[in-house]
């Protein structure tokens, strides 16, 4: 794994975020046509991705492989919001940010942002892979999710057994029998479904630019408590990950994936969520800002330490 690649990479996919930031100022973007891109790469680009990942992928069919990953992404699932408990407390975040700041612990953007990365440093093994953890994001985000982003409400929590079955879960279900049961594919739809799923990373970049050029620059970092948060998310956490994932994970690829899923910023979903139940919105989209700008040095930094 060369360093030099990953950093390229990197600058890479700012360079296409900052695009996207362009894109809305200078209005050929603009709100309401980030919903229908958001809508297009959820339903479409990000699930073809997924399939994709699995027809082109060199990975041994190996059960009890996909299971160990599963595991481990239940584990890092439990882990994340016991560290969010204690992460507010040594930030001292006010009662009714708790929740929020809880939430944005557990869910990073494995979603829009992880699968190109991890697709940019690893390939495309390491998107199939990271289908698994999306999987469980999915399935988690909307119970337990709603759960944190309620913390310390007395409102009832409403859930959506419906939004269980997101297009990114059915994708993440297709990959794994396509996988499981080595279905030949034929390569005209392969092709097709590879070529939709390679739109994904440009416009995925694009549209978060463009969701941060929507805020005021100088509201962003007048935030005190998002440095610290970011620190100790996107740096601290992976450095005390590693050594004990190390010790459980043998699997260099697997090893990678977990410690750089560990090590993205904030999801985009921490917005939508924080929008849906009337929370700190301003927060959440600045925490997102903060996280995305630097995991641009952090994510490179991390994978110097422990990957190369």
């Amino acid at each position: 794994m060369d360093l030099q690649v990953i950093i390229l990479q990197m600058i890479q996919l700012f360079l296409v975020i900052a695009l996207g930031y362009g894109l809305l100022k200078i209005k050929i973007l603009d709100v309401e046509f980030n919903k229908r891109l958001t809508s297009l790469l959820l339903s479409v680009t990000t699930p073809a991705l997924i399939v994709s990942s699995v027809l082109s992928t060199t990975l041994e069919k190996d059960i009890s492989k996909i299971a160990f990953v599963f595991i481990v992404g239940v584990i890092i699932f439990i882990v994340l919001p016991i560290l969010g408990f204690i992460i507010v407390k040594i930030i001292k975040v006010p009662t009714h940010q708790q929740g929020l700041y809880i939430f944005m612990t557990m869910f990073s953007n494995i979603g829009f942002m992880g699968f190109p990365v991890m697709k940019s440093i690893f390939g495309n093994e390491a998107v199939f892979l990271t289908a698994i953890f999306n999987m469980l994001f999915n399935l988690l985000v909307f119970t337990v999710g709603i759960v944190f982003m309620n913390y310390h409400s007395t409102e009832k929590i409403k859930m959506n057994a419906r939004q269980l079955l997101s297009p990114g879960v059915i994708s993440s279900l297709i990959a794994l029998l396509i996988y499981l049961t080595e279905i030949q594919v034929p390569d005209v739809i392969a092709s097709t479904i590879t070529m939709v799923g390679d739109i994904t990373t440009p416009i995925a970049m694009m549209l978060i630019g463009s969701t941060l050029a929507t805020i005021p620059l100088k509201e962003v970092f007048n935030e005190i408590r998002v440095y610290p948060f970011t620190i100790l998310k996107q740096i601290i956490i992976p450095i005390i990950a590693y050594p004990v994932l190390s010790f459980f994970i043998q699997d260099p690829l697997i090893l990678g994936v977990s410690l750089i899923m560990i090590a993205m910023p904030v999801g985009n979903i921490a917005v939508l969520f924080a929008t849906e139940y009337q929370k700190d919105v301003a927060l959440a989209a600045k925490t997102v800002f903060m996280t995305t700008l630097l995991s641009i040095i952090t994510i490179p930094v991390i994978v110097a330490l422990f990957l190369i």
